[in-house]
């Protein structure tokens, strides 16, 4: 079992939405950090940059469990360092280790505060801040005493060989000092995209496409690039120049059009914004340029090189001529000359751009993995891998290949939510009903997890349900697990009923009975959530690929078992396509989340769970009901504790009105509490509802609510008179999954069409 979290406090000037290098580096290694040890958490203070007025504003990455700015608005210094020496004071407590990656405190009394209480402090340089660079910021006086404040560190990390070099000449023990290049990640490409892109610049299969990424800035330079393209264009004709990133310097970047303009370049100069994945710019293009005056890294740059592009890049000593290897995975340019002379043999050299391109690709996995750096920060940290679960088979180290994960989305963190235009929400519109069953094997619920529990027999069964769907026009959801999609007895009988259109297909994780196998089985590990990431994601991976080979169709929407979502649930059907999930059924939470009030709470209805609004999540129906329902948060917990039926709270809170639980399911519910549920919900505003069951409760015997053929029979006649009580009393009418996340256009689709 996991122990208790270890916490690494990151503490940067400014983070989103005023961007900068090292905010993207913190995330995208914070959540390759998160797969190597699920116990360390990593959470942020912004020190500089104001509180953004909303989150969307902000942005926010999914293993970065919080992230907290300072000030409001900017403040007067002695009152900045007043507040951040008491966020100290209030907070330091809940961290093992402080890595301060920008020298936030000019007095040095944070850094004092972390030593004093036990806690680990590591400083980062990365642009123009290594050790002697910060001290001559010092009066001459105090310059002896900014050494001494600066020795408080424990280590001092620098992202390229001259920084490193920098920090090591003055710093107590060298030994502290780490060289740490900036990781790189490299997501799969989508199908098509290059073209797609490629043909939304109106550029052509063989035209040279030149990619900058970064701010809009004097430093970043992309003017020298924008003034030197009228000579690559006169050779050729067809070029592009596509510029990434966000208008940092307004006065610059009118520069920047001012001299599109003079030039008359705008049809080959594309300046395309802030893209929250730049990934794809690197799939379209030929070759990355890059101008930029000063970095301490310069990440794009390798990144560029992973995606097997060639580079330009104007020369920084000591910073990129380690990787930038002249003439074999790009070029190095000092002026004018020496960029169109590289730039011009790359772009008419197919065969070049590919042998450099391959080269600075096999170079990157080497030296800029993010696994391995990833690694190296956790040693850095003093964390190492104590923390990792004994009882997850822990066979692939550092070196292993990445998951490509990204970390932009959550089930579970309301940060990242944003409420769906939910069908029948309309003025004079009646609420939908979606039906989702679980076809899962049979088990012994009162017994312990087995890898051996596959019996998927009473799929055979589930034509019993169809007889009552049929009558009130119901197009289930199948959310398939494993044995069912491996076992004939489990797909033969679900293929039927797709290739007659009287259902569709989803996904449902159960982990222990669903390969690869490298965790062991218990009561925590049957929550997909739990698992480390990797595993989480091989498992799904898994999954996916099992229900398309049995059924011809990809599935696109999911559930985890039991309800087990976890915080990279989301980033998980993220990166295998799905566009739903239905892994919340509030106020039913794991031990874990028991005492967490919002885990009490019910969700308005359907919401995205990220920024890009790609995948929606589509809870169960379930809710506090009672006088008491408002007050949930603080009851609840108390309420429906384990071994509380021991003391009958529950039930004479509910005979009394006071509060009930109620999900909207025909096992373990009365027809008359699911009446009740839906119409609490409909006074609260809900218009989307979600039915639920599990696909062994129509063979009796199989689960706790249907032991006997007649109580299989009440089971089939709950479902009727509920699905008659929905359309006769409330007005509402049956719909599908599809419907809910695509409008109507998507409803009418056949299932095996529509999946597909």
């Amino acid at each position: 079992m996991k122990g208790p979290p270890r916490r690494v406090l990151h503490v940067l000037k400014y983070y989103r939405p005023a961007f900068t290098g090292e905010g993207v580096f913190l995330e995208r290694s914070s959540a390759v950090m998160q797969e190597l040890d699920g116990t360390v958490e990593h959470e942020l203070l912004v020190t500089h940059t104001p509180r953004p007025a909303g989150p969307e504003a902000a942005g926010f990455c999914s293993t970065l469990r919080r992230v907290a700015y300072l000030n409001a608005a900017p403040v007067s210094t002695v009152l900045h360092y007043a507040r951040l020496a008491w966020w100290f004071l209030r907070n330091l407590r809940r961290y093992d280790t402080v890595h301060f990656r920008t020298h936030a405190d000019w007095y040095f009394v944070t850094y004092l505060l972390t030593r004093l209480a036990g806690r680990r402090l590591v400083l980062s340089a990365t642009l123009d801040d290594s050790l002697p660079v910060l001290i001559g910021h010092y009066r001459p006086g105090l310059r002896r005493l900014a050494t001494a404040g600066f020795r408080l560190f424990h280590a001092y990390v620098g992202i390229s060989p001259r920084l490193h070099e920098q920090t090591r000449a003055v710093a107590a023990a060298p030994e502290r000092c780490h060289l740490v290049p900036c990781g790189v990640t490299v997501p799969q490409a989508a199908p098509g995209m290059r073209e797609r892109l490629r043909r939304s610049i109106d550029a052509g299969p063989d035209d040279p496409v030149l990619l900058f990424v970064g701010g809009l800035c004097a430093r970043k330079d992309p003017l020298f690039l924008i003034e030197a393209m009228p000579a690559v264009l006169a050779r050729h004709p067809g070029a592009r120049l596509v510029l990434v990133g966000p208008p940092l310097e307004p006065d610059y970047v009118r520069r920047l059009d001012e001299a599109v303009a003079a030039a008359g370049i705008g049809a080959a100069v594309v300046l395309a914004g802030e893209r929250l994945d730049p990934h794809p710019w690197f799939d379209a293009a030929d070759l990355l340029v890059f101008a930029s005056r000063l970095e301490g890294f310069g990440t794009v740059v390798p990144e560029a090189m992973a995606h097997g592009l060639p580079v330009v890049a104007r020369r920084l000593a000591g910073v990129n001529e380690s990787f930038v290897l002249q003439g074999e995975t790009g070029f190095l340019f000092e002026d004018r000359e020496g960029y169109l002379d590289a730039v011009l043999r790359l772009a008419g050299d197919a065969a070049m751009r590919r042998r450099l391109g391959a080269a600075g690709k096999a170079l990157c996995a080497r030296q800029f993995g993010m696994r391995q750096v990833a690694a190296r920060y956790l040693g850095i940290y003093g964390l190492g891998d104590a923390g990792v679960d004994p009882d997850i088979d822990q066979a692939a180290g550092p070196e292993a290949a990445e998951s490509g994960l990204g970390c932009t989305a959550s089930i579970t963190d309301s940060r990242f939510h944003a409420p769906a235009d939910a069908i029948g929400g309309g003025p004079g519109d009646g609420p939908v009903l979606v039906t989702m069953v679980d076809a899962e094997e049979a088990f012994d619920w009162s017994r312990p997890f087995s890898r051996d529990a596959r019996d998927v027999t009473s799929m055979r069964s589930q034509h019993l349900a169809h007889r009552v769907f049929s009558r009130h026009g119901v197009v289930p959801v199948y959310l398939a697990d494993h044995p069912v999609a491996s076992q004939d007895a489990g797909r033969a009988p679900l293929r039927e009923l797709l290739q007659d259109g009287l259902c569709d297909l989803g996904a449902q994780l159960h982990p222990w009975v669903t390969p690869p196998f490298t965790e062991a089985v218990g009561e925590a590990n049957s929550f997909a959530g739990n698992l480390p990431a990797t595993v989480e994601l091989e498992k799904a991976r898994c999954l996916t690929g099992a229900l398309e080979d049995a059924f011809g169709i990809a599935p696109r929407i999911y559930r985890t078992g039991r309800f087990g979502v976890g915080p990279r649930t989301a980033d998980v059907l993220k990166q295998l396509g799905y566009v739903a999930d239905s892994s919340v059924s509030p106020c039913w939470p794991t031990a874990a989340q028991r005492h967490d009030p919002s885990a009490w709470a019910n969700p308005p209805g359907p919401y995205w769970v990220d920024r890009e609004r790609t995948l929606m999540e589509i809870p169960v129906s379930a809710a506090l009901v009672g006088r008491l329902a408002s007050h949930g948060g603080r009851v609840a917990p108390f309420l429906f504790r384990p071994g509380a039926d021991r003391l009958r709270l529950a039930g004479a809170a509910a005979r009394l009105g006071l509060m009930e639980r109620i999900r909207l399911s025909p096992e373990g519910m009365t027809v008359e509490e699911a009446k009740r549920l839906t119409r609490a919900m409909l006074a609260q505003g809900h218009r989307v509802f979600v039915l639920t069951y599990h696909s062994p409760s129509l063979e009796p015997g199989n689960t706790p609510y249907v032991r006997t053929a007649a109580q299989r029979d009440r089971f089939l006649a709950w479902l009727d008179e509920y699905y008659a009580f929905f359309r006769e009393e409330v007005g509402g009418r049956n719909t599908t999954w599809r419907e809910v996340r695509f409008g109507a256009a998507q409803a009418a689709k056949p299932a095996m069409a529509a999946a597909s």
